[in-house]
């Protein structure tokens, strides 16, 4: 994955194939066949390499909390670690979010994009409740990724990223929090 991720980096997903990756870490494409059964799948792989990243990136920035941190600030420290990745890898976070279902359906387990998914609901649960964390979820996860789109087009209306960043995270946790009183 490492091979794979400086390829991504250097030369973009386009360049990610079985032939020009086994070239790179110099071994024959039939070797990395034994590994991925298909382009789909080296992706797929990529995409949850990126995902366990990402899991362990926000699992540390959690961990790292106080214990008596609000449940207000610990969404506002997933936000800030979220966004914060996505910034710092664009390339990485494109793969991410393109994998294939069906290719990653065929990875071992622990798949981490499946792991992802509990771990927000779980940090968004406290401010939510049990019934409207999923939905809540989904819709940080949303208002993440519109807001990384955005900033990869250049097209902020000349607003910094900081700032674009505090007004959503402030909009959402008022409308939390207004879901749920």
């Amino acid at each position: 994955m490492d091979a794979a991720f400086a390829l991504l980096e250097r030369e973009g997903e386009d360049a990610l194939t079985l032939r020009r990756l086994a070239r790179d870490v110099g071994v024959t494409a039939n070797a990395l066949y034994r590994y991925f059964s298909s382009r789909d799948m080296l992706i797929a792989a990529a995409a949850d390499a990126v995902a366990q990243r990402l899991y362990l990136a926000i699992e540390q920035a959690m961990a790292e909390l106080p214990r008596d941190t609000d449940n207000k600030a610990r969404v506002r420290k997933l936000l800030e670690v979220y966004s914060g990745f996505a910034e710092r890898n664009p390339t990485l976070y494109r793969i991410f979010l393109g994998a294939r279902r069906e290719a990653a359906s065929e990875l071992p387990h622990p798949r981490y994009h499946e792991l992802l998914w509990p771990m927000v609901v779980a940090i968004v649960e406290p401010l939510t409740g049990a019934d409207d964390a999923p939905a809540a979820a989904v819709t940080l996860w949303g208002l993440l990724h519109g807001i990384w789109s955005l900033r990869q087009a250049d097209v902020l209306g000349g607003k910094k990223p900081s700032e674009i960043d505090d007004y959503a995270f402030d909009a959402l946790i008022q409308g939390l929090r207004a879901l749920t009183t």
